[in-house]
């Protein structure tokens, strides 16, 4: 054979073994890839709703010991591609709510056996509890009686700005500020009510050597149980200074 067919069957050869080589390659490949699909297909993935149904299982028995009359919770979808392995001890479920309020929260939910996994699961807890409302429009500076408040039960995990639960707590109190028909008390809108306004005769005490020495005073300005004031003794027609003990009574400061 002349030397340019010996070439010609050279070049042959070669491109031959490079397409042999190059199918096998290909298959080898799509082997793999096949092997490495199918394999995660075969393990077992959690349950998204299942688990979604043992943290609301968990948030309603939490909040069963928080006082509340009613607990609601609506735990947040999963996205349906997250796939975790399924678990084979029961899952750690943690919360963060110390206050007990409720509202938008999240659920650390933990798998240590098998394929360990961790997520934090959304979900919106409402609590209703009993809460003290106006009983009708009330202006600033009301002195509130039994017939200006009302209990009612309400969604506390919507009330940021506090709550009160218990009439005593407001009656006899006065109002900072208006507020409306069934709005909630709070406890930054009380205040004390003036024990002494100016002008008013007081009881004005004093101790001296252990004993306890009163007379009349008259007060040379208001003030609420435990401020301190100016009074003028009747007697003397001095000056003192005294902390406001009670309505009406002022005790000298030593």
């Amino acid at each position: 054979m002349s030397r340019g067919g010996n070439d010609r069957a050279s070049a042959y050869s070669l491109r031959h073994f490079r397409s042999v080589g190059r199918q096998w390659l290909r298959g080898l490949l799509i082997a793999g890839l096949a092997v490495g699909v199918a394999a995660p297909a075969m393990a077992e993935r959690q349950d998204l709703e299942q688990l979604r149904a043992q943290v609301e299982q968990f948030l309603l028995n939490h909040y069963a010991q928080s006082g509340a009359k009613r607990v609601d919770v609506e735990v947040g979808h999963l996205d349906a591609r997250l796939q975790l392995s399924q678990c084979s001890e029961n899952l750690e479920l943690e919360l963060n709510d110390a206050s007990n309020s409720g509202g938008n929260i999240s659920v650390h939910t933990r798998c240590r056996s098998g394929q360990p996994w961790s997520i934090y699961v959304p979900a919106q807890v409402d609590l209703y509890r009993p809460v003290v409302v106006a009983a009708r429009n009330l202006s600033r500076g009301t002195r509130l009686s039994a017939n200006d408040v009302a209990v009612v039960l309400r969604n506390t995990s919507r009330l940021r700005q506090g709550f009160v639960d218990a009439e005593q707590a407001v009656v006899g109190m006065e109002l900072r500020r208006p507020l409306k028909r069934h709005e909630p008390f709070r406890t930054g809108l009380l205040v004390e009510p003036l024990a002494v306004n100016r002008g008013d005769e007081v009881r004005l005490e004093a101790e001296i050597g252990g004993i306890t020495v009163s007379t009349r005073g008259t007060a040379m300005s208001s003030g609420r149980v435990g401020q301190q004031i100016r009074v003028k003794n009747n007697n003397s027609e001095r000056i003192v200074a005294g902390h406001i003990i009670a309505p009406g009574h002022v005790q000298t400061v030593r």
